[in-house]
């Protein structure tokens, strides 16, 4: 026996001896091992404790149960559809379901495109990989194996879950069909290739926007080009539930189709399945070309990055780049004007406690993406529901024509506000309790003091209560003002105002910490739980808040009433939080709701 096989098989014979086996030997390997890592951190955002990244995946399984559930609450509702359409003509039936290939389609490419925008910060190594990896004894090119490779395991963990779960509606659509293996594997193919798409895209824009901003002193941009993204996003929720009705203009070859992702797609399907049909060869050519640039620009900032990281991500020790004397001196007498204007300012707003937390909090709204995109993000969600609800009330059709506002149009108008509040208020509050650095709030465990906590808390209070009511009011005054007039929608916004200031109360229930210093554990509660919960909140809020609304416009004495009754009760639950946020000490490890309290004697 030669000496290198008979040292592979010393070493084969003790790994199987300590039970490792070839599994063994390939954890060991250095892209095995930056490929679990790099996967991991997809799922902790880099924020999370262990205890927090356990409860995290929790919740992503309730999550992947709840989806499942949605896909099963669709195949019930189509139920009743295909038995109607059992018996219609063949080409009524045909268009129907090309529309509902478009939802099936449509509805996973919006998931993974959503998902992976959420961990958009980890498509790419940045700057802290090579600053912890450079010194390791580990290539380059592993690094950006195992990051790609990460990449690719986390967005087809969704992907297959996202058919799975539409795979029961596809069965149902199906019925009609005398091929449905193949349908069945054509579906596969597409919808695969189509929700590989939105991966791509996602990642070819990150790589083209935010790549190329990294190095500059316009890096904060790339937080508002992610936000920017995820706002486009949650405005498609509302057209993609729309999809099915296009089945028609699919069928007709409508050339506008060509802006619908899912069309093409869908076409690609047709042509796979043995359509002559010219308009589906276009959207088939349309499809794959889509794919091929998406995988090229991928490649090409992959490339790019890979050989030129330490010029476009590494910033040196340097704090800016220099300036003129010109600019310096410009700068110096901007720099001195604002601090002067600071200074001012805080002296009114209030003590020190106060304004660092205050000044705190708006710097880190501003500068981070994670928090950002959360909030924004959710707040997006309260838009295109606000959108969803006056397409349906005809706003574009009255416009167009003109006359006298139809009622639904008054009554979408009067709801928008109060849906887009609601949202905003957990947008914020999701925001504001997730952590930067948990390790890092010892500084505000040590500086915690009685006499500072109210001012420290207020200033929570004020950036909420500004979001919660100013983002609502603004927004929903130029619907109010077309819907049902100037002077009545002025006093549609004093009271959405007033119910504002009331549900900031419901907002910081319970809250005891100071923005983005306490863990963070999510999932507190079942999904399905939570979900319920929140729908049932919903419906009473905006129910009870629009018929306050209704009884203020209807008579000038009521409006009075109603909102002295509404600024009484707001200032009351106010002092009452202030009172509370005196006594009460604040919180920087969270806690599950059956978790037993502590006296804190």
């Amino acid at each position: 026996m030669t000496a290198p096989v008979a040292n592979w098989f010393a070493r084969w014979r003790r790994a199987l001896s300590t039970g490792a086996g070839v599994e063994g030997q390939l954890a060991d390997r250095p892209e095995w091992r930056l490929t679990e890592h790099f996967f991991r951190a997809m799922f902790d955002f880099g924020i999370l404790s262990t205890a927090g990244a356990d409860s995290f995946k929790h919740m992503l399984l309730g999550a992947v149960g709840g989806f499942v559930a949605f896909g099963l609450l669709l195949t019930y509702l189509y139920t009743g559809k295909y038995a109607v359409l059992w018996g219609a003509p063949p080409e009524l039936y045909r268009r129907a379901v090309l529309g509902d290939d478009l939802l099936l389609v449509g509805l996973p490419m919006l998931l993974v495109a959503f998902v992976t925008l959420l961990v958009s910060h980890s498509l790419f190594p940045d700057e802290r990989d090579f600053r912890i990896l450079g010194p390791l004894p580990v290539r380059k090119a592993v690094v950006f194996g195992a990051k790609l490779t990460a990449l690719v395991l986390f967005s087809g963990l969704f992907i297959v879950v996202a058919h799975v779960s539409l795979l029961p509606l596809l069965l149902l659509t199906s019925f009609g069909d005398h091929a449905v293996l193949s349908r069945l594997t054509v579906w596969a193919i597409t919808g695969v290739g189509a929700s590989m798409l939105a991966v791509l895209a996602v990642t070819a824009i990150v790589g083209l926007f935010v790549l190329p901003l990294s190095r500059s002193r316009l890096h904060e941009l790339t937080g508002i080009i992610r936000s920017a993204m995820l706002v486009l996003l949650v405005l498609c929720v509302p057209l993609v539930l729309r999809l099915p009705n296009l089945g028609a203009s699919l069928a007709s070859g409508s050339a506008w189709l060509w802006l619908v992702p899912p069309a093409w797609f869908v076409g690609l399907q047709q042509v796979l399945r043995g359509s002559n049909d010219p308009s589906f060869f276009h959207l088939a050519g349309v499809a794959v070309a889509a794919v091929g640039v998406a995988v090229l620009i991928v490649a090409i900032t992959y490339t790019v990055l890979f050989r030129h990281f330490e010029h476009l991500m590494l910033r040196s020790v340097t704090t800016s780049p220099p300036w003129s004397e010109t600019d310096r001196a410009g700068a110096a007498t901007h720099a001195t004007s604002l601090d002067s204007a600071r200074n001012g300012l805080s002296e009114v707003e209030g003590s020190p406690a106060f304004r660092a937390v205050h000044r705190f909090t708006i710097l880190t709204l501003r500068r981070s993406q994670l928090h950002q995109s959360v909030l924004v993000g959710l707040s997006a969600c309260g838009i295109g529901m606000a959108m969803n609800g006056l397409i349906e009330a005809n706003l574009v059709g009255w416009l167009g024509a003109g006359g006298p506002p139809p009622s639904s149009l008054a009554s979408a108008a009067m709801w928008t506000p109060f849906g887009l509040m609601f949202v905003c208020g957990l947008g914020v509050r999701a925001a504001l309790a997730l952590p930067m650095e948990h390790r890092a709030n010892w500084i505000f465990r040590m500086t915690e003091d009685e006499a500072t906590r109210r001012e420290q808390l207020r200033a929570v209070d004020q950036v909420v209560t500004t979001y919660v009511v100013g983002v609502p009011v603004a927004a929903a005054l130029p619907i109010l003002w077309i819907a049902i007039g100037a002077s009545t929608a002025v006093i549609a916004a004093a009271v959405v105002a007033l119910v504002g200031f009331v549900f900031v109360h419901a907002v910081l229930l319970d809250w005891r910490r100071i923005p983005f210093t306490c863990s963070y554990l999510p999932g507190k509660r079942f999904v399905a739980h939570s979900l319920l919960l929140g729908v049932a909140a919903y419906m009473l809020f905006t129910l009870v808040a629009v018929g306050l609304v209704r009884a203020a416009t209807a008579a000038t004495r009521q409006a009075l009433v109603i909102a002295a009754v509404l600024a009484l009760v707001a200032f009351l639950l106010r002092r009452r939080r202030l009172t509370v946020w005196s006594a009460t000490p604040l919180m920087f490890e969270d806690e599950f709701p059956d978790q037993p309290q502590q006296l804190r004697l």
